[in-house]
């Protein structure tokens, strides 16, 4: 009885030590404001003013998950899930489409890079969203960068998509996405 009570002992202690670390996010943020614009032109032609309930004031509402299993070695599984929305009627955004913002799966190490599949950003987004600190956009959103983002410089998602990213090399990164 000893030494099956030893072995389990030092099986669950090997098994302990062996085991990966991994965790999930769970993150969100609402935009939401409220306009006042004066001398409107109403119905009669003639002026009025209006309050108004404005939706993704300068960034989309969001809401998301973001996880990493530790694969040992440096190597990481990972994938994030990310949904839009509006905030004044919850109704879903990017079309109604689940988890529309971003969605995908892939691993990283740390001494490469990482290599993910599935709807994601393309490398504009990554290049300019990370030149501020506010989440990939500035205090005022994507008018900072265009007119409301009508090139969609900054918020180009990819479907089915293979991306690589590098680890940053001297000051250097470089990588690929092709979407299929």
């Amino acid at each position: 009885m000893k030494k099956k009570f030893l072995t389990t002992a030092i099986l669950a202690t090997i098994a302990g030590a062996a085991h990966a670390q991994s965790s999930v996010t769970l993150y969100g943020s609402i935009d939401a404001g409220i306009s006042y614009n004066s001398h409107v032109k109403n119905a009669t032609g003639g002026s009025s003013s209006l309050w108004q309930y404005g939706d993704g004031v300068a960034q989309g509402s969001r809401w998301g998950l973001r996880g990493a299993e530790d694969l040992g070695g440096g190597l990481k599984a990972i994938f994030v899930l990310e949904n839009g929305f509006n905030s004044g009627t919850g109704a879903a955004g990017q079309g109604g489409a689940l988890f529309g913002r971003q969605a995908f799966v892939g691993l990283t190490k740390d001494t490469i890079g990482s290599l993910t599949f599935g709807r994601q950003y393309s490398f504009s987004t990554d290049v300019l969203g990370s030149l501020y600190s506010t989440g990939g956009n500035t205090v005022s959103g994507n008018w900072a960068y265009h007119f409301n983002d009508i090139d969609q410089l900054t918020s180009s998602r990819i479907n089915n998509s293979v991306k690589f990213q590098s680890v940053n090399i001297s000051g250097f990164t470089f990588g690929g996405l092709y979407g299929f």
